[in-house]
């Protein structure tokens, strides 16, 4: 049995590093095409700007250095000591995330408040709480994993604190990032299994609340009103849309080629920030589409396969992450192509802009983190403490209570 024992720990143990290398390569692979989607598609842009075509690029490189040395330190980084922090760093996602409203730090931009300034350029803390309330969430909810069947009001508290970011964000008027950030942490409560009561009496306030905030809102009203009737307003709100769905139309099949797209030139306004996928389907077409589609199916299906027989912190964690990154991209893909109405939700590797950049590497960094330290979920009981109490154990054989 312990021969048994120690050979399946082993074959687990390299497939959780297999995964953990796999989600390192497809980190890569899509900031390397990130980054090629958009230097030719934001050229005709950056020069309808007056700058050099290849100013937006220039500035992407610098954000992926960055947030490439973000992505490693939250690999490596020892995952016990990382969880302990959960707390400290949630809540100071919320203080960054209120400084956005201080006069002389937060930056209005177009009626909203959504950036703080650095100086140098404007940083959105709210990408960076996406993340953060993800693995906030998956760590309440493991120390709370045998009273949370028994007991939903146990999952009151850390719903409290991902509704009250999201209400802060909301303030913020960025409606949609409010939206992903909740929908994120609700993932892992259903993860971490949630009773179906739970989910029933969030959705008895989130429906109405939700609708209220559309309804109460010229701009997002419109935007959904321009949804439903396409021709509402061409000039206006669905003018990026309905260029973006011409422009994959021109691509077809095989695309006209790398930097030999021609709508990028005129007829998208600000196509290197939500609508730069656009510019890539018209120069590589259907082909470049299915390579980018098969990266995130395959990023999906690593993170699912490495954590399959985890339990808790282990399993909630990077699979509520992986959970945010592909609402982001669905959500992006389909206001793009006109399947949904326009959000303003970042692609991820592929959109301008530092801020998204940091909040994609954080989630990538984490997966990676728990994905290398197949030891670090909750297995043990502890002596003497029953049946309701288990230990986490950590990848250097120490143990930590939960």
């Amino acid at each position: 049995m312990t021969r048994a024992k120690g050979t399946q720990d082993l074959r687990r143990k390299n497939s959780s590093k297999t995964a953990a290398s796999s989600v390192v390569g497809i980190y890569c692979v899509l900031t390397l095409l990130g980054f090629v989607a958009l230097w030719s598609g934001s050229s005709g842009y950056a020069l309808r700007l007056g700058k050099d075509a290849s100013y937006f690029a220039i500035r992407q490189v610098i954000f992926i250095a960055i947030s490439a040395v973000v992505f490693a330190i939250t690999a490596i980084f020892p995952l016990q000591k990382l969880r302990s922090s959960l707390s400290l760093l949630a809540f100071a996602a919320v203080g960054l995330l209120l400084l956005t409203f201080v006069p002389g730090i937060g930056v209005e931009i177009n009626g909203a408040r959504r950036w703080i300034n650095l100086r140098v350029t404007n940083f959105q803390p709210s990408e960076v709480w996406k993340p953060l309330i993800v693995a906030y969430v998956a760590y309440q909810l493991d120390k709370r994993e045998n009273t949370l069947d028994s007991s939903p009001v146990e999952a009151i508290f850390p719903l409290l604190i991902a509704a009250m970011g999201s209400v802060i964000i909301y303030l913020q008027d960025d409606f949609s990032t409010a939206m992903v950030s909740l929908v994120a942490a609700l993932i892992v409560f259903w993860l971490a299994g949630t009773s179906i009561w739970f989910f029933a009496g969030i959705a008895v306030v989130a429906i109405p609340a939700a609708f209220i905030m559309v309804a109460s809102s010229e701009y997002r009203l419109t935007r959904i009103i321009g949804f439903i009737i396409p021709e509402f307003d061409p000039h206006g709100m669905n003018y990026q849309v309905q260029n973006s769905m011409r422009a994959i139309m021109t691509g077809g099949f095989w695309g006209e080629g790398i930097g030999l797209g021609t709508r990028k030139l005129s007829s998208i306004p600000e196509i290197q920030s939500d609508f730069i996928f656009a510019a890539f389907v018209e120069e590589l077409g259907f082909l470049g589409v299915i390579l980018v589609l098969a990266c995130w199916v395959f990023f999906l299906v690593t993170v699912f396969r490495g954590t399959k027989e985890r339990k808790g912190f282990g399993y909630t964690l990077p699979m509520g992450l992986a959970g945010l990154v592909i609402i982001e991209v669905l959500l992006n893909l389909g206001v793009v192509s006109g399947f949904l109405p326009a959000t303003g939700i970042a692609l991820p590797f592929f959109s301008a802009g530092g801020s998204s950049a940091i909040g994609t590497a954080i989630s990538f960094g984490l997966i990676v983190n728990v994905l290398r330290n197949p030891g670090f979920e909750p297995v043990v009981e502890a002596p003497g403490m029953g049946t309701k109490s288990k230990v986490h154990r950590s990848v250097v054989g120490g143990y930590a209570h939960g």
